[in-house]
């Protein structure tokens, strides 16, 4: 290990860099000799790679030009479904996080730009593993919290056989949790459901919101920008109104004729976390908060428990409210400092 780590500390001498080119180098080096620590070669099928590669910035500049270095040297590309993404800051180190499936071994590439060394971690990140509260601290000791529960959730659930779209909420999202999941689960169920007709559009209203609604965003093309999605909280008092796990407000809406269809939801938590995931609902907010290993533990466990069934939305996911929506109810249901299940007739006002 230490091996690793001060091996790639002396790579920094050779950054009299022309056009960032001596950053090139030192990373293709540095996947190579992860490559060789890992004993797999170009192109297994065992391997994947994830990064935030192209999300930061290395000295001011933009990294998507590391996308074909990766490519070139791991064979993994977006084509093959194991070059994976993960957000991050632009700010934020480079990171390249190369997989071996078989074995859940891993090896973790930072990078910080110019005069900063190029570090590596080799790090087991089996995902059963990781639902062990004293095996996920030496995950956490080891990659950081934040990184850790990236890395671990999305990989291994590449490994598991995720649907790529659903990869794709995990890299906006930058981690797998139940909560995106629940959001998966939710657009499955719509567009089984209420699928569109011509002349129609999604309008959704997240209140309240959580992870789902990345998912949401990722998979309908919903953006607060494009005013097709509206964030909304609500007060302690106002939730104890609604019923339990309530996931938002889904419009269908006909701008020509000014009119639509509108569907309220409900997430099944109960049984997604308690019955399938085999963890109690408190458990999501223990004592001590993130730094009590349980956060992150109970996260992982329903994230694994969930994945068989992705396909199937009506097990977790189901109606409670359809009605009619006209041009004014529109406004009034989107507005700020509006309760919209008031606006329906749901709660009563307060």
């Amino acid at each position: 290990m230490k091996r690793l780590v001060t091996i790639f500390s002396l790579l920094i001498f050779l950054s009299i860099t022309i056009s960032g080119i001596a950053f090139s180098n030192n990373i293709t080096i540095a996947i190579k000799e992860g490559m060789k620590t890992l004993n797999i070669k170009k192109s297994d099928p065992n391997l994947s790679v994830l990064t935030n590669v192209s999300y930061v910035k290395l000295n001011g500049k933009t990294t998507e030009k590391y996308v074909d270095l990766i490519q070139e040297i791991t064979g993994c590309s977006i084509g093959k479904g194991n070059l994976l993404f993960f957000h991050r800051p632009t700010s934020y180190p480079l990171k390249i996080v190369l997989f071996r499936k078989d074995t859940k071994d891993s090896v973790v590439i930072t990078y910080k730009g110019n005069d900063q060394d190029i570090k590596m971690v080799k790090i087991n990140i089996d995902g059963e593993k990781a639902t062990i509260p004293k095996y996920w601290k030496k995950l956490e000791a080891s990659l950081g919290r934040s990184d850790a529960f990236s890395i671990v959730t999305i990989l291994n659930a590449w490994e598991k056989g995720a649907p790529y779209d659903f990869l794709k909420c995990c890299e906006f999202h930058n981690h797998l949790c139940p909560g995106v999941t629940s959001g998966y689960f939710i657009v499955s169920y719509i567009l089984k459901k209420y699928p569109l007709k011509k002349g129609e559009k999604y309008i959704f209203i997240a209140c309240p919101p959580w992870c789902k609604d990345d998912a949401i965003q990722i998979l309908l093309d919903l953006t607060p920008g494009k005013r097709s999605l509206f964030v909304k909280q609500l007060s302690s008092i106002q939730k104890k109104d609604l019923p339990e796990g309530i996931a938002g407000i889904l419009v269908k809406w006909n701008n020509k004729e000014k009119k639509g269809k509108g569907v309220v939801f409900q997430f099944n938590r109960k049984k997604a976390y308690e019955e399938i995931g085999g963890v109690k609902i408190r458990d999501f907010k223990p004592k001590g908060g993130k730094s009590n290993p349980l956060f992150w533990t109970t996260r992982i466990k329903v994230d694994w428990a969930l994945m068989p069934y992705l396909n199937k939305p009506e097990m977790f996911i189901s109606t409670i409210k359809e009605f009619n929506v006209t041009y004014d109810k529109l406004i009034k249901l989107t507005l700020a400092g509006v309760n919209p299940y008031n606006v329906i007739g749901l709660t009563s006002k307060h």
